[in-house]
């Protein structure tokens, strides 16, 4: 997504405590983990708790409307009209839109089962934002492959399982990066994962076409 669209996302969204709560639920999830609850953020937004359960009755409830931006955030950045055909620049421009989305939100990606398993109703939610997700991928992998089909062809059939297969490595990847870092993964360390989604499609688009997204995303990295 550009800065523009992070403009245009941020302007339409209400002010006050409870815009308040949701970007200080992030920002401190990403710094401090998941373990961050109602009583930390209420101190850390010098609110007190009534106010926030004003606006949430638990943290459940805040997590449900972080999932629901971080899912609207996604597709408008893979947001692909079937009808056109995919450029190399713009293939590389999803991945490193993907990896934008996958650094604002990586909290809810290192410790997404802990997160919701306890509440039937978010585990649910967070199925259907991968769901969307995939189906998402899925129509990518569907335009590129018509744009810049190699010599290996995919099957319909299979563009489904390389999607899955994309979608597990990049909701894997904050999680991954801080366990091979030791620390706490920075920009680069999400950036890094791209390439190797990308290498999941090499075999099934035009050397020129893949080489110069590759090409691209290295520039721009």
């Amino acid at each position: 997504m550009n800065n523009k669209s992070q403009a245009r996302r941020a302007s339409g969204r209400p002010g006050g405590n409870r815009e308040r709560i949701l970007t200080a639920t992030i920002e401190l999830m990403n710094r401090y983990g998941s373990t961050v609850g109602t009583t930390r953020l209420a101190e850390h937004l010098k609110i007190s708790p009534g106010n926030l359960y004003y606006h949430f009755r638990n943290r459940e409830e805040i997590l449900a409307e972080v999932l629901t931006r971080l899912g609207a955030d996604l597709q408008e950045t893979l947001f692909i009209d079937p009808r056109q055909n995919t450029s190399a620049e713009q293939l590389a421009g999803y991945f490193a839109g993907g990896a934008d989305v996958l650094w604002r939100y990586r909290f809810f990606f290192s410790a997404s089962l802990e997160l919701v398993i306890n509440d039937a109703r978010l585990s649910q939610r967070y199925r259907e934002f991968s769901d969307n997700g995939i189906r998402a991928v899925s129509a990518i992998i569907n335009n590129v492959v018509r744009v810049a089909p190699g010599e290996l062809k995919l099957k319909p059939a299979d563009r489904q399982t390389i999607a899955e297969n994309m979608w597990v490595i990049w909701t894997s990847w904050p999680r991954f990066s801080e366990m091979r870092s030791g620390h706490e993964p920075v920009k680069a360390d999400i950036d890094s994962g791209q390439e190797h989604l990308a290498l999941l499609l090499q075999p099934y688009l035009k050397p020129a076409y893949f080489n110069k997204v590759l090409r691209v995303m290295r520039q721009s990295a």
